[in-house]
């Protein structure tokens, strides 16, 4: 059920407006705002999230590869979201062996699923690093994202693509979920290996068509 998820920052949003109502500082006034403004972003990325996925059971989600440089991709999505998420003291790496390689992909949807991995990986972990890599073997795209977070216990690991499953106490559960369902949607493959309070590994390959490759030296 998505009604948990929903009210909880709804409900943060509608108290914290009730109280500019009541008597209160103005230095109250920027806690306020702030908690506002949180809770609304996050509830407005539920409901995206909770929107695509009804897009993609309603089988409205179209995948049109077309041919791109993935090279220069993967280090634009990777410089993207470190720069909004960056913490001091986290060592952030991409491992790219090639200059150029122009693969037939469905740009938007493979740049949702880094982003969504990415973001996770980013939010769970506080000191160590961040390693972001990819190749092409065998007619598939591999990527892999390895991180020093906080792990996911073991419990949870059994179903940490379903709906609405977190490894650890924040976020809503969708990001891994959009794509697990989104990688199978390309006919892809997508596992999950991880230690409790060592890190976590997400890794996926999606089968696609290579048009231009140049390693690097």
């Amino acid at each position: 059920s998505y009604s948990h998820e929903i009210r909880t920052p709804l409900n943060t949003v509608v108290g914290f407006s009730e109280l500019f109502e009541m008597e209160h500082s103005a230095e109250d006034e920027a806690v306020f705002i702030n908690e506002i403004k949180e809770n609304s972003a996050s509830l407005l990325k539920l409901i995206n999230d909770i929107l695509f996925l009804s897009r993609l059971d309603a089988g409205m989600i179209n995948i049109s590869p077309q041919p791109v440089d993935f090279a220069s991709l993967f280090a634009g999505r990777c410089a993207s979201v470190w720069d909004n998420h960056k913490i001091e003291g986290v060592n952030y790496m991409i491992q790219s062996p090639y200059k150029r390689l122009v693969i037939e992909i469905d740009e938007p949807h493979i740049s949702m699923i880094i982003n969504k991995i990415l973001t996770n990986a980013i939010q769970y972990t506080t000191k160590g690093y961040v390693l972001a890599r990819y190749d092409y073997i065998a007619d598939r795209l591999i990527v892999s994202i390895e991180d020093t977070g906080c792990g996911i216990n073991q419990e949870a690991i059994g179903n940490i693509f379903g709906r609405f499953v977190t490894g650890a106490n924040s976020g809503s559960g969708l990001g891994l979920s959009i794509s697990h369902e989104l990688v199978n949607h390309m006919d892809g493959k997508i596992e999950l290996t991880s230690t409790e309070g060592k890190g976590t590994t997400v890794w996926f390959s999606i089968p696609c068509k290579m048009i231009e490759m140049e390693r690097n030296q």
